[in-house]
């Protein structure tokens, strides 16, 4: 059993708590769907609202704020901010990569059955209007395997496309041995993390990926239409931004007709207009969780877990349908029950929110929340 660290976040937990308004009136185990606003990102968000009563008077304070809210977000994956576009969406991240490769006739892309839509749509879209192979690793038991990647990867493989951590039971693969048989092969891979960035440390360099995507309004606790994509820096050239505009030029504010000159940074595949509200506020929010770690945060979440774990095992109709190895483990928990959808109205029923997925409740706690509201839903969880 994982033990928590008694630093800063430890002692500094009421105070943390005090920023998520969400904590004075529910246990909210739902990060893992949409992650709830601390009060400083709701307040620099209705700050630019509030600004753009004046139109256009402060709209280069509000580029210089994404910029900072690029910067913000490097560190969280050991990464430049030049590699960094600021998206949307995870959907726009993914849509940048695989609109924006090439694509050569008899080759094949990899993907997994496990996969929400947001990277399992976009690859079938590819193969039909590409006419390239999508070749489905098939899971055991809620379980990717290496060997099974190995078997079906090969020199006509252009991209392997899987999610760090699945969205249902929580599985995390082995992010870094998958680069290299990718690799190996001459084949890139793109990993959606929207289920990783924010609750648990990700280091680009170590995990060997050529392309990330990730929401913000999950664990990175920021407001939705948020999020980025990470392009390893010397494939800036081989992936082509398909969805062009000013901010995508070396020179954005040299208006009139000319030749469009890429960026050099990962900047041009920001086709548009971003939203200026919603990265003020992933500011607030990528910097709170700096300022508690990644590191923290990760050995929080899985306390928290353990916690819930040792109360519930032999006291609730409940299995584990999570894999709980080191190497697998993430910040999603599933828990198997009898009839899941009543057993989530009647927690709700006592203020404890989670979610269903794949016929069991989804829990996926965060650094806020508190051993109490862990006792809470193990005494429930008991009592149903």
């Amino acid at each position: 059993m994982l033990l928590l660290d008694a630093g800063i976040l430890a002692l500094d937990l009421e105070k943390i708590r005090t920023e998520f308004p969400v904590t004075r009136k529910y246990a909210y185990f739902d990060n893992a769907a949409v992650g709830p606003l601390p009060a400083r990102t709701l307040e620099a968000a209705n700050r630019v609202m509030q600004e753009k009563c004046e139109g256009d008077l402060h709209w280069m304070e509000w580029e210089e704020t994404v910029e900072q809210a690029r910067k913000s977000i490097g560190p969280l994956i050991e990464a430049d901010p030049n590699e960094i576009a600021l998206v949307h969406s995870t959907t726009e991240g993914l849509a940048v990569v695989a609109n924006g490769l090439s694509y050569e006739k008899g080759s094949n892309i990899i993907t997994c059955d496990m996969e929400f839509q947001t990277n399992l749509f976009p690859w079938q879209a590819i193969a039909r209007r590409q006419g390239v192979e999508l070749r489905v690793v098939r899971n055991h038991d809620g379980k990717l395997l290496m060997e099974d990647f190995s078997q079906v990867i090969d020199r006509k493989t252009r991209l392997v496309a899987v999610s760090y951590v699945q969205f249902s039971n929580g599985f995390r693969i082995d992010l870094e041995e998958l680069s290299k048989i990718a690799h190996e092969n001459g084949a890139y891979i793109v990993t959606d993390a929207v289920q990783a960035v924010g609750q648990m440390p990700v280091n680009m360099s170590k995990l060997g990926v050529d392309f990330l995507a990730a929401s913000g309004y999950k664990w990175l606790i920021s407001p939705i239409s948020t999020g980025f994509l990470y392009v390893r820096r010397d494939l800036l050239d081989q992936l082509w931004p398909t969805m062009v505009g000013y901010r995508a030029d070396q020179d954005p504010w040299v208006f009139g007709f000319r030749e469009f000159s890429p960026a050099a940074s990962a900047r041009r595949y920001e086709a548009g207009q971003l939203n200026f509200p919603g990265f003020a506020g992933m500011k607030q929010s990528t910097e709170l969780i700096q300022s508690v770690g990644t590191d923290h945060i990760w050995q929080r979440t899985l306390a928290l877990q353990d916690r819930l774990l040792n109360s519930v095992r032999g006291k609730a109709a409940v299995e584990v349908k999570s894999h709980l190895d080191p190497a697998s483990r993430s910040g999603i928990l599933n828990l198997a029950c009898k009839d899941p959808d009543s057993v989530a109205k009647r927690l709700l029923e006592h203020s404890i929110v989670v979610s269903v997925r794949s016929d069991g409740l989804r829990i996926s706690p965060h650094f806020y929340n508190s051993e109490e509201e862990i006792d809470k839903l193990a005494s429930e969880l008991s009592a149903l």
